[in-house]
């Protein structure tokens, strides 16, 4: 048997307080290599604020956050981003006003040695994420669904070890939603995901590894058929919604 993949990113009590108001609290759980691992929790649970601590939007309280055994806690934005966590947020971060293919590329530019270089990548990133025919378009007038593809392709200009996606289904179709999944899906083993999402048919269909936050702590962290069976997770969804997706 081949030995299990090391843990990528490791959270060690971590805390995020706003006054007298714990919004996470002392949470520790770790994210292996290659994970397709998702953050659940009922509103209110503390999931986005978990997601911009490990992100750097936001400062610990307490706690430290380790990539690939390197402590990261204090460490702003642009250097996660140098060090291969990249993310994508509820809220868009695209330049609309510029191109489809501008917009991969100004992210592509930071890793390639020339203009041509980003150019090829940003091509083949569109081709991955399904905008192959959408390069000339602002992204002004992509629909929701084609932000939500191009902003991961954004991300991947930046060749992140760790992709994290906050509630990327978030507004989405049925259909829509579903083919960002297959895109997810299809990210390449060394891509790391990590995403908060509300819709439990996505995060079940996805993950390979499951967290439950609730009121701020970290409740369990195992497989979706573990997380589904548990006694804590379905009372920690009861009057919201159930874990049976």
């Amino acid at each position: 048997m081949s030995d299990p993949a090391p843990d990528l990113l490791e959270l060690r009590g971590v805390s995020k307080h706003f006054g007298s108001f714990r919004a996470v609290d002392d949470v520790g759980f770790t994210v292996r290599a290659g994970a397709r691992h998702a953050v659940i929790g009922p509103n209110g649970a503390g999931k986005s604020t978990l997601f911009g601590l490990v992100s750097g939007t936001l400062a610990a309280t307490t706690g430290s956050l380790l990539l690939d055994g390197r402590d990261v806690t204090r460490l702003p934005v642009h250097r996660r981003v140098g060090l291969g966590i990249a993310a994508t947020f509820q809220h868009s971060s695209l330049f609309l006003p510029e191109t489809v293919l501008e917009n991969v590329l100004l992210a592509a530019l930071r890793r390639a040695g020339t203009r041509a270089a980003a150019t090829a990548r940003a091509r083949t990133l569109l081709e991955r994420v399904g905008l192959p025919t959408r390069h000339d378009v602002p992204a002004a007038e992509l629909s929701h669904g084609e932000r939500r593809q191009l902003e991961v392709a954004v991300a991947l200009a930046t060749e992140p070890r760790l992709l994290l996606l906050d509630e990327p289904a978030a507004g989405m179709s049925p259909a829509e939603t579903e083919r960002l999944t297959r895109l997810i899906a299809a990210l390449p083993d060394d891509v790391t995901v990590l995403l908060v999402e509300h819709d439990l048919d996505m995060v079940f269909e996805l993950a390979d590894t499951v967290t439950v936050m609730h009121l701020g702590n970290h409740l369990t962290t195992g497989t979706p058929d573990e997380v589904r069976a548990s006694a804590e997770v379905q009372s920690a969804y009861l009057g919201t919604t159930e874990v049976t997706s």
